[in-house]
């Protein structure tokens, strides 16, 4: 009899087609982390993808948290050293407890980061304060450093700050020609006000006097606002990104990806985006991202702008006359031309407030502007639909595969 026609390849061809589909799948989700959307992941999860690969740093700051325990003032130097020691013992003691109390080798250093390792990495480091002293203070703060070190493991590990942040300055640099060209036609006039500003006695009464504690919350309210602009046009803007009219559209922006050898359909339209709320929030970071650090190199060109001017035009007299102060806190002097030239801590406070003055500003033209909107975002656009059209084919394939490997499944089962 012939054989059965059959469209699905024989089992030996299935398994070179999973081979490489494994292959370029791991190159994908190795692409997917280094452009700072991780969560693009298939089954992504915090105790494998996020706080395992995050063990080394757990481990230093389990140790540092339960050195907390010493007292390097009141204590003698041989005291501390000796206590540091007892600490560590104590430390592997509590993990070994630990390891003992789930069955594993004394000793043995996670595979995988779940809820019980999370917990003695929070508590293990306040038992030395309790034990060394009962120093309660010190066991809590132990305690809260835990939690913080995991909060901003998890943040920055889970969304991938570290190469997004790396991407989006590689990026910057390709686009600075373009940037300068828009900010040449964006500050002329914010330009003038400033400069006017800067040369303002009640500008440096008011900026150049700020308490230490209080000049970072003044500064922020400007950082925060932007950022609200910014994020109010996210909805709009990662709706229509995502969005592929054809296969043929998703297939233009895999050149020079891991996705580009992907095999998709050539009719048929690609299904929706389908992002879920952390994804949603991952894709928002990367266009925060990439904006805020164009912002950013805005706002420091101006800051140094500022500081050189002042540094030159500036003396110290003049300083002091206009923040009303008996003296000038100077980092710097030069005696030059016959006027003492300082670089001091209220030129730094003027300087550093204005120039976020302006990237505020500049924010605030981007997202209400459409002409510089579409000049200055483009770009990022660009990228966003770019990491999407990559997911649409990674799904596809991975879709795919298993699909072919259920219907092998099924034919063999059939021929026995």
């Amino acid at each position: 009899m012939p054989a059965e026609p059959s469209s699905v390849p024989e089992p030996s061809s299935v398994v070179e087609l999973g081979r490489t589909v494994a292959v370029r799948r791991a190159d994908i989700e190795r692409w997917f982390i280094r452009r700072g959307v991780p969560h693009f992941i298939e089954d992504y999860s915090a105790g494998r993808d996020i706080f395992t690969r995050s063990i080394p740093a757990l481990i230093v700051a389990y140790v540092l948290a339960g050195l907390t325990a010493l007292d390097i003032y009141r204590w003698s130097a041989w005291r501390n050293v000796a206590v540091a020691f007892g600490i560590l013992a104590m430390l592997l003691v509590a993990w070994a407890v630990a390891n003992l109390i789930r069955r594993h080798p004394l000793l043995e250093r996670p595979q995988r980061v779940g809820r019980s390792e999370l917990a003695v990495f929070v508590l293990g480091p306040a038992l030395p304060s309790l034990v060394f002293g009962q120093q309660w203070g010190d066991a809590l703060q132990a305690t809260c450093v835990g939690l913080a070190v995991l909060g901003v493991i998890y943040v920055t590990t889970s969304y991938a700050l570290v190469p997004l942040l790396r991407w989006a300055c590689v990026r910057l640099v390709g686009l600075l020609a373009a940037l300068g060209g828009l900010v040449a036609r964006a500050l002329p006039l914010l330009l003038l006000i400033v400069t006017f500003s800067f040369l303002s006695a009640e500008v440096w009464e008011m900026a150049g006097t700020l308490p230490v504690a209080v000049y970072p919350l003044v500064v922020g309210l400007f950082v925060v606002a932007g950022v609200a602009f910014l994020a109010s046009r996210l909805p709009s803007e990662i709706g229509m990104v995502g969005q592929f009219e054809t296969w043929d559209e998703v297939r233009t922006l895999l050149p020079g990806t891991p996705a580009e050898a992907c095999v998709l359909p050539c009719e048929g339209v690609p299904p929706p985006a389908g992002l879920s709320r952390r994804q949603w929030v991952n894709l928002a970071l990367v266009s925060l991202f990439t904006q805020g650090v164009q912002i950013t190199l805005v706002a420091v060109t101006m800051g140094a702008f500022l500081s050189l001017f002042g540094f030159f035009a500036l003396p110290a007299a003049t300083i002091a006359n206009w923040t009303h102060q008996d003296h000038v806190d100077v980092w710097f002097g030069l005696a030059w031309g016959g006027r003492d030239l300082v670089v001091s801590t209220q030129l730094f406070q003027v300087a550093g407030f204005l120039a976020v003055f302006t990237g505020f500003y500049f924010t605030v033209v981007l997202v209400t502007d459409d002409t510089y909107r579409h000049e200055f975002r483009d770009d990022v656009v660009t990228e966003l639909r770019e990491a999407l059209a990559v997911r649409c084919a990674y799904r596809h394939e991975m879709e795919a595969a298993a699909t072919l490997g259920g219907r092998t499944d099924e034919r063999r089962s059939r021929r026995r």
